[in-house]
Order: structure tokens, then C-alpha cells, then sequence
């Protein structure tokens, strides 16, 4: 009985030891805070474990178009053409991400839409050649559109980009810059959206299925893919891109940006597009081509006794850019674009050129630039317009 009563007491001892040190506080985890000009201000646990990471980034725009026609009076304004405040997080060794990136700006908002909500996704990426992704993000499709805004080597994108992309929306991506873990040969991204654009629901039964698959057989760098300049000089940098999409019944004029059909969601669009990049010793090249095609041009309904008529905005085109760093700061850049029309003319879509260059100082790279470029852009069968841009992009 005495050895019965001596063995409950020391288990009551050891356990009333482990409660206590169970009830000890635990040390917070350390942190450490980073700032840099050009990569933001955080804090990050000092094992790496997990962190955040503010940044904002403002482009400060004069534009001056002079026109041929006699009627047209030429124009000069100036803008805050964006203003943007992006919060990236990670936790778990990176092994979740988030990013977060809210637009101010009158022209960076969505005119059918206006939020100023432009990123909100989460990455998770538990191995090299799987990474999922769910939110409002890039939709996978092409590369001058999927490059970062800030990241172009000339004042912006050009006029086929901007007609002819796929532009964010809500869903999900599964993708890897690295499949099969061959220093970057191979890249892929599949992803399902809601096809209406931008944070809207359009009320249809559609959705938009993308896909872009890339290769670099020289020099396959990870991110190098996302920067217009060849800021590395060294290695020769080769990459081939090809991408595919297909919104079923969207209720925007362009797919996924543009106005709203009177009709409703009813235009199914089918996108395809190629683009390569060479980079070599300061010189960087870059070539795209775009397809958007509607499947049926028209689209009638009956309203209040009258029929309402919708057109389809169909076409392709395709520019070709270069540009050359003139020692550590200074680079000459050039581009010409092309569009053309497919189906209906009715459709609003213009069939139009651009030729043009520029000139870039950086700074410190991206995160503090001046840039100029100038452009004669005309159309296919008219009268041209002449514009000139210079822009301050500031982005600690």
C-alpha cells in the first residue's frame, strides 16, 4: 500500500512539473525590419518563417497628340496615369504567399466596375513543378500584359497589348517556372476564371479557360521573363511563349475589359497568341502576336417591341520592340505595332499602326525613371496622329 501511494505521488509530481512548464510563456519570435529603396519597407521573422512587405510605386505622366485632321485641335494633359499601394505576406517558409495591391488613380480603375482592388490572390506552393493559385490576379496570357506596368522599358504598353489582351479576373491558376526542374527550360500556368473581368459577376453561365506555356532554351533565368530591360548583361537569355484562352459568353465588348453588351453575356471568344524575348549584353528584343475571335459576329434581341443589335470586336495584330542600354543608365528603345479588324465593321474595332521610339534613364533601375517616347500612330485607310510622352515613375 505505502509503494501504491509512493507511486501516485510521484506521478502527481511529474504531472503537476509539466503543467507548469506548459504554462511558462513561450518567447515571441524575433523579428527583424527591412527597408530598401526600390524593394519596400517589412518585417520578417528572423528564421525566415514568415513576413510581410509594403511597397507603393506612383507614374507621373505629360501627353501631348497632335492631330492631322484639321478639325481636331491638338491636345497636351497631364495625369497621375498610376498610383499603386501592393502588401505582400508570406508564412510557413514561403510555402503560402499572399499579395494584395489596391490602385488609386482614376485611369487604373475599371470604368464598368470601378474597385480599386486590382490583385488579391493566395499562392500556396508545396513543390517545384505544382503552384496553385486562387483570386484576382493576371490572367495567363501573353507576356507584355502579364510584365508588371512598371517594369516596360518604353512608356507603356503598346496598342496591340492594349487591345487585344486578357486582363485580371477571378479564379484560379495552377502553374510552375520550373517543371521538371531544368534551371528554367519549361514554364507553364492553366487557369479557369469568371471571365467577366475585374471583382464583377455578369449574371451569365460562362467562364474563361486560359492557358500560356513557355520555354527557354538558352539562358532560362527565373523573373527574367518580367522585366522588359536587359538589366543582366551578361548571358544571352532566349524564351518562346505560346498562349491560348476561350470565354463563353461574356458580356464585354473585349473579352474581359470594355463596355457591356446591351444584350447580355453572349459572345464566346476564342484567344491565341505567341510571343519570344531575347536578351543579350544590354540588348533586349521582343516580338508578340494576338488573336481574338469572336464565334458568332451579331448577337439580336427583342426589347419593348425593337430589336437591340450587339457586334463582336474581332481582330489580330502584333509589334515588335527592341532596345539597347548606352552604358549603366541610359537605354534607346523602338516598337512598331499593327492592328486589323476582323468580321463586322460595325464592331468599333480599329485598324491601326504605330511607329515609334524612346528613351529611358534609370536611376536605380525601375525604382526611380524617367522615361520619354514618341509615336506616329495612323490608320489603316486614314489620317495619323503624332504623340508624345514623358513619364516619372517613383517607387521606393
Amino acid at each position: 500500500m505505502n509503494r501504491f501511494i509512493k507511486l501516485v505521488s510521484v506521478i502527481s509530481t511529474l504531472a503537476l512539473a509539466q503543467a507548469a512548464l506548459a504554462e511558462e510563456p513561450q518567447e515571441p519570435p524575433k523579428l527583424s525590419l527591412k527597408g530598401e529603396f526600390g524593394k519596400g519597407f517589412g518585417v520578417e521573422s528572423v528564421d525566415g518563417s514568415f513576413g510581410m512587405n509594403l511597397r507603393a510605386r506612383a507614374q507621373v505622366r505629360a501627353t501631348v497628340v497632335g492631330h492631322e485632321e484639321e478639325d481636331k485641335d491638338p491636345s497636351a494633359d497631364f495625369q497621375i496615369r498610376r498610383m499603386r499601394v501592393s502588401l505582400d505576406a508570406h508564412g510557413w517558409k514561403k510555402l503560402v504567399t499572399l499579395r494584395v495591391q489596391l490602385a488609386f488613380a482614376t485611369s487604373d480603375l475599371d470604368p464598368v466596375a470601378p474597385t480599386p482592388l486590382r490583385d488579391a490572390f493566395v499562392t500556396f506552393a508545396p513543390t517545384r513543378d505544382f503552384h496553385f493559385r486562387a483570386g484576382q490576379m493576371k490572367v495567363p496570357y501573353g507576356r507584355q500584359r502579364v510584365v508588371s506596368s512598371g517594369s516596360l522599358q518604353m512608356v507603356d504598353r503598346s496598342l496591340v497589348t492594349a487591345e487585344l489582351n486578357l486582363d485580371r479576373d477571378v479564379g484560379a491558376v495552377m502553374f510552375s517556372d520550373d517543371a521538371g526542374g531544368f534551371g528554367g527550360l519549361f514554364g507553364y500556368s492553366v487557369g479557369v476564371f469568371g471571365g467577366d473581368g475585374r471583382n464583377r459577376t455578369s449574371g451569365g453561365d460562362g467562364l474563361l479557360y486560359a492557358a500560356r506555356l513557355a520555354l527557354r532554351p538558352v539562358g532560362g533565368e527565373l523573373g527574367d521573363d518580367l522585366d522588359e530591360p536587359d538589366f543582366v548583361r551578361s548571358k544571352p537569355r532566349l524564351q518562346f511563349g505560346v498562349s491560348g484562352a476561350f470565354n463563353h459568353k461574356t458580356d464585354r465588348v473585349r473579352s474581359t475589359i470594355g463596355e457591356r453588351f446591351e444584350t447580355g453575356p453572349w459572345a464566346n471568344y476564342v484567344h491565341a497568341g505567341a510571343d519570344t524575348s531575347f536578351k543579350y549584353r544590354g540588348l533586349s528584343i521582343t516580338g508578340e502576336a494576338f488573336l481574338r475571335r469572336a464565334l458568332e459576329d451579331r448577337h439580336s434581341v427583342l426589347e419593348e417591341g425593337e430589336t437591340v443589335t450587339d457586334v463582336a470586336r474581332s481582330g489580330y495584330g502584333g509589334f515588335f520592340q527592341a532596345g539597347k542600354f548606352l552604358g549603366e543608365h541610359l537605354e534607346l528603345s523602338t516598337r512598331v505595332g499593327v492592328l486589323r479588324r476582323l468580321g463586322d465593321a460595325e464592331s468599333g474595332f480599329r485598324s491601326e499602326q504605330e511607329l515609334g521610339g524612346g528613351v529611358s534613364y534609370y536611376v536605380k533601375k525601375h525604382a526611380l525613371k524617367v522615361q520619354a517616347d514618341t509615336f506616329y500612330i495612323w490608320e489603316q485607310w486614314g489620317e495619323g496622329r503624332v504623340q508624345g510622352r514623358l513619364q516619372l515613375q517613383v517607387a521606393p
